[in-house]
């Protein structure tokens, strides 16, 4: 069994194509379903069903998938870990990161990594909760950075720091004067929400249904900048992480009295994986 065809194979489950993912390994479609095909001969099993032009994972390839990454993911500490010794002038750092950090606290840290380092390459990628989770325990990132307490029992987390949300109003709504706000006032106002599949939404309908709120929720939105968008542009009210009521400096943000409208981020690693240098370096521009 060969790296290359790990790498295969991984690229493959992602993209569920062959000429896709030739294209994003820089090879060509014969060496890949060779390469493939060896990787099936040697295991024994049929990774994937052949759906028409397309591929899906079979039952085994599902399972094989989280340990291949994890021996990729390994392989890569390695490989760091040699690096480490030339002063990490080599190799890669893969983050994974929710969208309320993309935006406040990533930035800075990936400049100042890539000034100190500029010989490993970082790559941030924008994802929730559940997918940071899930891809730390594949094995397809080095290190995460979201809210906790987390889902899955494989990761562990390292506090960084706890964040309030707040009511965010552009400054002609009615609510503008205001400082502080009880969630019981909150009723009957017109709001733009993050989408129930989302941490944060789900801690923020708890907190408004144990106040007795019907939240009056007008506009879904996926991402907080579109969010506080909205709200610049008309009568909307939103409830955002505070780090990202900051960066709107333009709107007003309003404390809201209530102890559960607070989130704890965090550093999220796989627990018992090897943590390289370029990882442990990076966290480190990430602590208070």
């Amino acid at each position: 069994m060969e790296i290359r065809q790990l790498r295969y194979f991984l690229d493959i489950a992602r993209t569920e194509h062959l000429t896709q993912s030739a294209q994003n390994l820089f090879v060509t479609q014969s060496t890949l379903s060779h390469g493939l095909r060896q990787l099936e001969q040697e295991l024994g099993v049929a990774l994937f069903d052949r759906l028409g032009r397309g591929l899906k994972l079979s039952q085994a390839g599902v399972a094989f998938r989280t340990y291949a990454a994890r021996a990729l993911q390994e392989i890569e500490a390695g490989r760091m870990a040699l690096a480490d010794m030339g002063a990490l002038e080599s190799g890669s750092l893969t983050v994974g990161v929710i969208p309320t950090f993309l935006h406040s606290l990533v930035p800075a840290a990936v400049a100042a990594f890539s000034s100190a380092y500029p010989g490993v390459n970082v790559v941030v990628r924008d994802l929730r909760a559940g997918p940071i989770e899930e891809q730390l325990v594949e094995g397809q990132l080095d290190v995460g950075i979201a809210f906790y307490p987390t889902e899955r029992e494989e990761i562990e987390t390292e506090p960084l720091f706890e964040e309030r949300l707040q009511l965010v109003v552009n400054r002609a709504h009615p609510l503008a004067r205001r400082r502080t706000l009880a969630l019981k006032d909150l009723a009957g106002v017109p709001l733009a929400m993050l989408p129930r599949a989302f941490t944060t939404r789900r801690l923020i309908d708890e907190s408004l249904r144990a106040a007795g709120v019907v939240p009056l929720v007008r506009v879904e939105m996926e991402s907080v900048e579109g969010l506080l968008d909205v709200c610049r542009w008309g009568d909307l009210a939103s409830i955002a992480p505070e780090r990202a009521a900051l960066q709107a400096a333009d709107l007003h943000a309003i404390n809201l009295h209530s102890p559960g409208m607070v989130r704890h981020a965090g550093i999220l690693w796989r627990k018992g994986a090897s943590r390289s240098r370029a990882a442990l370096e990076f966290a480190a521009l990430l602590r208070p």
